[in-house]
């Protein structure tokens, strides 16, 4: 302690020699000296100016346009309807103007419209479908008639595989155009097996499961199995394509007599039976040709009425067998 001539002690702290007036600047010093001992040893690294200043850039910026804003002379409000600013500004202070003027934009009618075409939904045109690949089923014609009736006519037979293709390749062989035929000699033909039709480039196959309690849907033969009920696909609506060309077919087959006084067809329906013993279905049946009698448009999924232009060739056939089955797939 170091005394005044006062006679009065002074506090002093020394450190290293040096002599402090407080004992903050002390504790400081030894900070310092700290800091250099640990700088010196590698144990910290003395601190690096910012690499990065862009921040504070932007910020000044920003401070610098909100101080320009302040200073800025406050602006109107523009009008930003157009309709609004090709009017005149209401005249709130003249409370009976501004009533008329609501009352005048209320009462202000449309005019009407003599014609009625704008209100008349037309049907919308269904896309046309992509064009099939070489060797799809769709490229592929075929004699219906010669399929059914022919020498080696399978109607009411029953196949020997299960399943869709074993029927594509049977009928593309037994019916298919010559032309079809040596163009696609040992080429594997494209098909879709999960729809319910299966499009040729003249005909159309019809496959119908029947006693499925899977099915969402029943499927059911009437007036003494001379007509079947058939639905579309989950996705299939009345614009579609297909749908289109069914009805078509359906409607304007060939009224010429063929055989035993019957219309021609080249809708063909092929069927299936669930088996609860085997739990499995059977291979498909082929049921002749169908012609159109109704459905019912915009339902989801479609329902349609057939009629089996060959019945009386299933109910009296030559073959027992066929009898016999036709008889229990329909009741």
């Amino acid at each position: 302690m170091k005394v005044n001539s006062d006679d009065e002690e002074t506090p002093t702290f020394k450190f290293n020699g040096k002599i402090y007036t407080t004992y903050q600047e002390m504790v400081n010093a030894k900070r310092k000296r700290n800091q250099d001992v640990l700088e010196a040893s590698g144990l910290i690294k003395p601190p690096q100016p910012p690499l990065y200043t862009s921040h504070v850039t932007s910020n000044n910026k920003r401070n610098k346009n909100k101080q320009a804003q302040l200073k800025a002379p406050l602006q109107q409000p523009s009008r930003r309807s157009s309709r609004l600013s090709q009017s005149d500004k209401p005249n709130y202070k003249d409370v009976s103007t501004f009533i008329q003027q609501q009352a005048a934009v209320v009462n202000k009618k449309r005019p009407r419209t003599t014609s009625t075409k704008s209100r008349i939904f037309s049907p919308s045109i269904p896309a046309a479908p992509a064009p099939p690949a070489a060797n799809s089923v769709r490229s592929i014609n075929i004699d219906t008639k010669a399929l059914v009736l022919g020498e080696e006519g399978i109607l009411g037979q029953m196949m020997d595989h299960t399943g869709k293709e074993f029927i594509i390749n049977k009928s593309f062989s037994l019916a298919a155009y010559p032309d079809d035929q040596k163009r696609l000699a040992g080429s594997r033909l494209s098909f879709n097996k999960y729809c319910g039709v299966q499009e040729f480039h003249n005909a159309i196959f019809l496959w119908i499961n029947l006693g499925s309690k899977d099915n969402p849907v029943v499927n059911d033969f009437m007036d003494d199995a001379r007509q079947v009920s058939w639905f579309g696909g989950s996705r299939m609506h009345d614009e579609s394509p297909v749908i289109h060309k069914l009805l078509k077919m359906g409607q304007q087959h060939d009224e010429k007599e063929v055989g035993d006084d019957k219309p021609h067809s080249d809708i063909i329906l092929w069927c299936r039976r669930y088996q609860t013993d085997t739990k499995k279905f059977t291979p498909y049946v082929c049921f002749g040709r169908l012609t159109y009698h109704s459905h019912v448009p915009q339902s989801h999924p479609l329902k349609f009425i057939w009629n089996l232009v060959d019945y009386d060739g299933l109910k009296n056939h030559s073959d027992k067998a066929v009898r016999e089955r036709f008889a229990a797939f329909t009741t």
